[in-house]
């Protein structure tokens, strides 16, 4: 009893889930939309909306989200049928020692990403209590006040995390219509789709900027649809991402246009939507950044196996809060484009690995059988990020999409260096 009862606490991270514990897929789809509706999907809503115009904005929100709406669906699918966190379906393509490294570099994304949610969100507070109130509250301390929030629900688990999206995105989706509706209504559909772009960002760099918001999703959607019942629990989850996220895009980019701002809650303030957006962005970036944290600290257990996963949070949390305070959201849009060529070669590997080599057979008696390190995944990642990198910067040409280019790669080198190297 002991043992399971450490196990929960520390969220089955290196163990399968037992049945008992597994939730129907509306449960997780709310995580997945809450995931998405933050500050930083606000913000590059509006940002690649004002660079290419409104028309090809929503055509690249749609196919990107399709594209990675398959990709999810296939890990949601790994990770429901091994019940397996990220971490411990890695090892079996990268080995136990090549694991770590994967497992730091999504660490410190995630970190990243907490860090640009947790410092907008500390902007967005201190200009609401500023329209509100007429107090000045230093960035820092609301930077401070909201990181606190979000540490104090992840160090609970899935469970808490699960339980809080289920409450709040049925109200978060609710606003973000009614955002929608006013922006819309005093102007017709056809004269907002019309209104052209400043040329800030190419069409190649605007899907690489959604790509990149996204990107981690595939890689981590083992960590929820673990908990899934079936399979069609899992897909439920991702059916989630593909119809809620274009609209979480739509309702940044749409009212971005029609104020020239791309600050989320001066756009709030100039529809007189100060009161409610300030509720509501403050659920939303709260259920957001707890599931970034609660990723966090499920990926740096696995490093520091000897402490426990709450300390771990609370330690990442304070990070990331520090990195906060510097400014790395003035960072965000390189940061986006860094990510889509360094992640998707990850989890076009353990796909490959699961479907076509492994033929959907994982076993945990065989873990300590496994090599430390898995020679045909490190070097088709590393084979993938090195061609997405040259093409990112037209030394070479393929599908002009950084993404694309990795994913591809690194699926077609790690199936045939399995079978050379054996």
């Amino acid at each position: 009893m002991e043992a399971n009862n450490k196990q929960e606490i520390n969220d089955y991270t290196r163990t399968k889930v037992p049945e008992n514990k597994t939730v129907h897929g509306i449960n997780i789809a709310a995580i997945i939309v809450g995931i998405g509706v933050t500050l930083p999907t606000f913000y590059v809503g509006g940002e690649v909306a004002q660079a290419i115009g409104l028309s090809k904005s929503l055509w690249v929100f749609i196919l990107v989200n399709l594209v990675l709406g398959i990709l999810c669906g296939i890990t949601a699918i790994i990770g429901n049928r091994t019940r397996l966190s990220t971490y411990m379906l890695l090892h079996f393509s990268f080995g136990k020692k090549g694991t770590l490294f994967i497992n730091c570099l999504i660490g410190i994304t995630l970190l990243g990403w907490y860090a640009v949610t947790v410092e907008i969100f500390g902007e967005a507070l201190t200009d609401s209590f500023k329209h509100l109130l007429g107090i000045n509250v230093p960035i820092s301390i609301s930077i401070i006040g909201g990181s606190i929030l979000m540490t104090i629900t992840a160090i609970f688990g899935f469970k808490i995390v699960e339980r809080f999206s289920v409450l709040t995105v049925p109200l978060l989706i609710v606003f973000l219509i009614y955002v929608l509706y006013s922006t819309i209504e005093s102007q017709s559909l056809e004269s907002i789709l019309n209104i052209n772009g400043n040329a800030s960002l190419s069409i190649t760099e605007a899907i690489s900027a959604i790509v990149g918001l996204t990107i981690l999703t595939p890689v981590l959607m083992p960590d929820f649809s673990r908990f899934a019942r079936t399979d069609n629990d899992s897909l439920i989850s991702v059916l989630a991402l593909v119809i809620g996220f274009p609209i979480i895009l739509l309702a940044g980019a749409i009212p971005s246009l029609m104020t020239g701002e791309i600050d989320i809650m001066k756009i709030m303030i100039s529809l007189s939507l100060t009161i409610p957006a300030f509720i509501i962005l403050v659920f939303s970036t709260w259920t957001t950044n707890t599931s970034n944290l609660y990723s966090t600290q499920l990926t740096l257990s696995t490093i520091f196996r000897k402490q426990k996963i709450a300390t771990l949070g609370i330690i990442a949390s304070a990070i990331g809060t520090l990195i906060a305070a510097i400014g790395i959201a003035t960072h965000f849009i390189d940061l986006l484009s860094i990510l889509s060529v360094l992640i998707p070669p990850i989890s076009a590997i353990f796909i490959a690995d699961f479907f076509f080599i492994k033929k959907q057979k994982y076993d945990l008696n065989d873990f300590d059988t496994l090599p430390d390190f898995g020679i045909s995944a490190i070097i088709s990642w590393i084979l993938s990020c090195v061609v997405a990198y040259l093409a990112n910067y037209n030394y070479i040409n393929l599908t002009s999409i950084s993404f694309f280019d990795s994913f591809i790669v690194a699926f077609i080198a790690y199936l045939v260096l399995k079978r050379i190297l054996k």
